[in-house]
């Protein structure tokens, strides 16, 4: 096809329109029409933009113009619709988080394959040069066998902001807070550069805000070959901080706020522990090397296009089903580790994580809060 048919679904939202805005730079795919719930917002949308109006979401899928639809709705949706989209044989593009838990991405995942059709994730945030230049220096092995790897994102959010929506900061309509909501960005960028642990021992809280679920997040990561880790997410610290820290046998990659900069060891970490016999409290020497990029102006258009381009040529998407669901199952570890007190192994028993899930709907509250 020359160009891919797609449909926005929770196209009035913050979120669908910057799809849209997205979309209409691309020349890999075109915007066939627009859906959303509230329908006379909705209705002005397709007039403006000159393209159809689904009142439904079956009205999308029934359209032989749409060949993939991108999810911009509230995270809670994102099971039902997807795999509705796939039994109506449409691609799918769906908004970060995949869903709510790991068995729902697994539903999503095994019906795309099942069904032959593309799932991809929109985490946008790879697509920034910065990432990839991250990734790239992993692969080249800059840091040479990484042995210690530490993420803090904190966002802060006031008491209105939870307070504004109604399904904000609930189990029943967020199914999570700081972790799956504002944090799930560098957690997938977290996973994707250093790799999803064999086990995490994770605590939650409810700090500051008067909300059900966590606004603060802490956890130690437990690497099968022996490293270590540890991740912190909350909505609670001032000033903001986006950090994420790999150490390795041959330096150190910093990503701080979006300033990269490589550490590059003269001598090996263990190499120089048993070999350098001088001043025993000196660490080996370092070169530091900051990287300089061109201000991004976004990033949901190579993401798109890059979903776009991998329907056209019969590719996986940048991002597939698959890796979607790793940032969710790193989120549920460490939530239902925080909710038992105790250390929990990956991939997370699917049935106790849903069970967890339904006692914090009923309570409306972490335990012990």
């Amino acid at each position: 096809m020359e160009q891919v048919g797609l449909a926005i679904i929770g196209s009035t939202g913050v979120i669908g329109k910057t799809h849209i805005d997205a979309v209409a730079q691309l020349s890999s795919c075109r915007l066939v029409g627009v859906n959303a719930r509230r329908q006379e917002p909705l209705r002005r949308q397709a007039s403006e933009l000159g393209v159809k109006t689904y009142p439904t979401l079956d009205d999308a899928l029934s359209d032989s113009d749409v060949d993939a639809i991108v999810i911009a709705t509230p995270h809670p949706s994102h099971r039902d619709i997807t795999l509705q989209a796939v039994e109506a044989g449409k691609h799918v593009l769906v908004e970060k988080p995949m869903s709510v838990t790991p068995s729902e991405a697994d539903d999503m995942v095994e019906a795309a394959r099942r069904s032959g059709v593309t799932l991809g994730v929109l985490f946008n945030n790879r697509f920034r040069p910065e990432a990839i230049r991250m990734r790239e220096l992993i692969d080249q092995g800059a840091v040479g066998k990484i042995y210690r790897a530490t993420m803090t994102s904190a966002m802060f959010r006031t008491q209105d902001y939870y307070d504004r929506l109604d399904w904000r900061g609930t189990w029943q309509d967020e199914g999570g807070g700081a972790l799956i909501n504002q944090g799930i960005h560098a957690i997938d960028m977290f996973q994707w550069l250093a790799g999803l642990p064999q086990a995490v021992y994770g605590m939650v809280r409810s700090l500051k805000h008067k909300i059900e679920v966590e606004d603060y997040a802490s956890a130690i990561l437990e690497y099968e070959d022996g490293a270590l880790g540890t991740l912190h997410c909350d909505t609670v610290q001032a000033p903001n901080q986006q950090r994420i820290e790999i150490f390795g046998e041959n330096g150190a990659l910093i990503m701080d706020d979006w300033k990269i900069t490589l550490h590059r060891l003269k001598t090996p970490v263990q190499e120089f522990l048993e070999n350098d016999i001088t001043i025993e409290f000196i660490a080996p020497d370092s070169e530091a090397e900051t990287f300089e990029f061109e201000p991004v102006g976004g990033t949901h258009a190579p993401a798109i296009d890059d979903f776009s381009r991998a329907i056209q040529e019969g590719r996986e998407p940048g991002i597939t089903g698959e890796d979607g669901a790793r940032s969710q199952e790193l989120v549920a570890a460490i939530t239902l580790s925080g909710c038992r007190g105790e250390k929990v192994s990956l991939p997370v028993d699917r049935s106790e994580y849903d069970g967890l899930m339904e006692e914090l709907r009923q309570a409306r509250t972490l335990p012990g809060a």
